[in-house]
């Protein structure tokens, strides 16, 4: 009995009330900065990818002066590739021009297409760039206030990234130390499966876009449409978008392909370009590779990509994969807290 309260009287007594005064100020904080969450989890996922990196950087160098280095880094690469691929197009922009023409043109033939009648339509590149700057100058406000939101937004969001990559572990073994021993082996579950899928996600996808690039250099020098690394570059930047980006791009080249009374490139576009460049890359290589890693089934990936874009947009890609490690890190711990006897988990379960 004396021992028993001794060691009731060890343990740190905790003040639930300014626990729940806690939790309840994080709260609020959340939701009156919830335009913040989006950078502040984008940063903490690009934060999981880096940190082995800063981890081997900073042997070499400060902690702060490698986080920065790999922040200016990421950086650097996002808006070299921005500026190679508004270069790219700009470059080309008298064939986009003649690429929209040819399709127009074929449109208003004939009295148009499916017997619906389409007017003669000229794509002037020109005058479309006359009316948005036009539209520019009529809305400048708007467009300073957008813009001057946006470059805020981006910046929070690096300067988030640098206090992951600087402070991440630190921060993750702090919460870890006060997690009961007892559950530390299950909650390791879901710790495994998050820091996988985030990892598979954004190195996968990096990867399934230059595979792009690298497979689409040969197909369209082949095709012979001219303008290889104009058609490379457009696909390598819609492949970021799963799924849906080089469809839209295939489909395109379809249609032009039409427009040109071109039936031998249609036959190469949809027989060879499709599979090389959306089917492939999409449907097979980008679920199965990102199941290697996180362990998850491919189908349900396959799910998790299509869910979370058509329900949150563009950053569904990194949403939808998160939460099915979630939903999965969380059936596997339930199963083996109220499952069998001691039956372990097996890592290709759903």
């Amino acid at each position: 009995m004396k021992y028993t309260t001794a060691m009731n009287s060890g343990r740190k007594r905790r003040d639930w009330f300014v626990i729940g005064i806690s939790f309840f100020l994080v709260l609020l904080i959340i939701v009156m900065f919830r335009a913040l969450l989006d950078p502040l989890i984008i940063a903490g996922a690009l934060a999981a990818v880096l940190i082995p990196y800063h981890n081997v950087l900073k042997k070499h160098l400060h902690a702060p002066l490698s986080s920065i280095f790999i922040t200016t880094g990421v950086v650097i690469f996002l808006v070299m590739m921005l500026m190679v691929s508004l270069v790219v197009i700009f470059a080309n922009g008298e064939y986009i021009q003649e690429v929209f023409n040819s399709i127009f043109a074929w449109l208003s033939m004939g009295g148009g297409i499916f017997g619906m009648d389409v007017n003669p339509i000229v794509f002037d590149l020109q005058g479309i760039v006359n009316g948005i700057i036009a539209a520019v100058q009529g809305s400048i406000g708007e467009i300073l206030g957008a813009t001057a939101y946006y470059s805020i937004i981006f910046m929070i969001l690096f300067l988030f990234l640098y206090l992951f990559i600087l402070y991440g572990e630190q921060m993750f073994d702090q919460i870890w130390s006060v997690v009961p021993a007892e559950s530390k082996p299950k909650l390791s579950i879901l710790n495994v499966l998050l820091s996988d899928t985030l990892y598979s996600l954004i190195i996968v996808h990096v990867g399934i876009a230059l595979l792009v690039f690298v497979v689409a250099l040969p197909f369209f020098t082949f095709l012979g449409y001219g303008h290889v690394l104009f058609w490379s570059i457009i696909c390598a930047i819609f492949a970021l978008i799963p799924v849906f980006g080089p469809v839209i791009i295939i489909a395109f080249l379809a249609v032009y392909a039409l427009s040109l009374g071109d039936y031998y490139g249609l036959v190469l576009i949809l027989v060879i370009g499709w599979p090389l460049l959306c089917a492939i890359p999409d449907w097979y290589l980008r679920p199965v590779l990102m199941g290697k890693r996180s362990k998850l089934n491919a189908v349900l990936i396959f799910i998790a990509l299509f869910g979370g874009i058509a329900v949150m947009g563009v950053l569904g890609f990194l949403y939808g994969p998160l939460a099915l490690a979630v939903l999965t890190a969380v059936y596997r711990i339930l199963f083996d807290e109220f499952g069998g006897e001691d039956q372990p988990i097996h890592s290709e379960s759903p």
